[in-house]
């Protein structure tokens, strides 16, 4: 087997490869395959599509529930341990930092088929040249990358997200230093670690402008998001080798690209897809995906439409549609009342964590995060008088719609609770919000 790129597959890639065919083949879902092997949503999209090794017992379980001879897949895994363990101390992927990000943005994701056909038809028939993805905020350029990356994990990646980026943590994803240590660890087997930024940008600097030995594909989302954003001004050459394909992500500016900020022109871009909003397919699907009360709507080709005309199509207004949708909140009978405008939409919103959120640390909690953008569970339980390890979870129930939860990767420590970090699930919540509060 190949890995896609001409070379021989590597034993992880090719297990997860023929998990991914197998269910794909079979035609079940990611939800059927969770519930049949008794696994969680993390655990198998992991073991399927994330940059670790699954455990022997979730691989057996995939196996059955897959009906397929565990042995070949057994064998492919033990070969993946033992590269595993032959590496150096200390060397896991930087880029391993993303991987709860992966699976929050493609979780529930669709209606993006034909813009992910285009940049693989391009990678494809092109093999060489940028690929730029623009949208407005919230209209899922990240989810777009990340899906990417999820079926190709062999592509190189870095997400520059503001939402994960913690003051005084280990790893800035938003650094020009952490971006370009991330990605010259991917692309460069002979890296070296902690050679400053100087040196990180000479070493990125030659490999932009160098024909990689085989077929490359780098993703780096949210240029805009860079600090300060036009670091990579000098180190991008206006035409990449033959062999290199990078796929960029930037806001929608109006009249100004940040494509200005990286010195490139949209004469250098060869393929450049700007996101619409969803239509009535897409909203079907994520109906479909979300489960529950959705599931059900999403056979009422009324209700899709209402919904569709209610949200306008605007991917973040139809997530919170759909997962109230999903826990029942939203249902025929109401769809029409729900505000027409995401300002009134955010006003709503305000409404029902007004009446769920009366407790002094619910207030404490969003007060800090409104100022601090992303605090860890250690941070919040120090902060927020009353907030302790016994109360924290059953608080912090009654806003987490509002909230992401990333659950930080930290080399050779086992996860924990009290490193999980948290921020506003959209900049546009936290823009409202603080606005509302009157800060800033």
């Amino acid at each position: 087997m190949t890995d896609g790129r001409g070379g021989a597959a590597r034993p992880l890639e090719e297990l997860k490869l023929l998990l991914r065919d197998r269910r794909a083949e079979l035609g079940i879902t990611m939800l059927a395959v969770e519930r049949s092997a008794g696994l969680g949503h993390t655990t198998v999209s992991k073991a399927l599509n994330g940059p670790g090794v699954p455990t022997r017992a979730t691989v057996i379980a995939l196996a059955k529930v897959l009906r397929t001879d565990p042995d070949p897949l057994l064998r492919l895994h033990q070969q993946a341990v033992e590269q595993q363990e032959v590496r150096a101390p200390g060397e896991p992927l930087a880029r391993d930092f993303f991987s709860d990000l992966i699976e929050q943005h493609t979780r529930l994701f669709a209606g993006r088929r034909n813009e992910s056909a285009q940049v693989m038809e391009f990678i494809r028939d092109r093999a060489t040249g940028y690929v730029f993805v623009e949208a407005l905020s919230g209209y899922g350029k990240t989810s777009l990358l990340a899906d990417l990356v999820r079926q190709h994990p062999e592509f190189h990646y870095h997400f520059i997200s503001q939402a994960y980026r913690r003051r005084g943590g280990g790893f800035d994803p938003t650094s020009p230093e952490d971006a370009l240590e991330c990605l010259c660890e991917q692309l460069d087997p002979a890296h070296v670690r902690g050679g400053g930024l100087k040196s990180l940008e000479r070493q990125f600097h030659a490999l932009m402008k160098r024909p990689p030995q085989e077929p490359t594909v780098v993703l780096l989302d949210a240029v805009d998001e860079l600090d300060p954003p036009d670091q990579l001004r000098t180190l991008l050459p206006r035409r990449l080798p033959e062999g290199l394909v990078l796929v960029l992500s930037g806001r929608a500016q109006g009249d100004r690209s940040c494509l200005d900020d990286i010195a490139l022109s949209p004469a250098d871009v060869g393929l450049h897809l700007r996101l619409p909003g969803l239509d009535e397919q897409a909203l079907v699907e994520l109906l479909r995906m979300a489960g529950g009360s959705a599931a059900v709507l999403a056979r009422d080709a009324d209700f899709v439409a209402q919904m569709h005309r209610v949200s306008a199509g605007d991917p973040f207004y139809v997530r919170f549609l759909v997962e109230d949708a999903a826990t029942g909140v939203l249902t025929r009978d109401n769809v029409e009342r729900v505000p027409t405008g995401l300002e009134g939409y955010l006003d709503q919103q305000l409404e029902q964590l007004n009446r769920s959120a009366h407790r002094a640390e619910h207030v404490e909690i969003l007060g800090f995060l409104l100022e601090a953008g992303t605090l860890s569970g250690m941070d919040l339980c120090t902060l927020v008088d009353g907030l302790t390890w016994l109360n924290f979870d059953s608080i912090l129930r009654e806003i987490h719609r509002f909230l992401l939860v990333h659950r930080r990767v930290v080399p050779g420590l086992a996860p924990h609770r009290g490193n999980e970090e948290y921020s506003f699930c959209h900049a546009r919540f936290r823009e409202y919000f603080r606005g509302r509060a009157r800060i800033g």
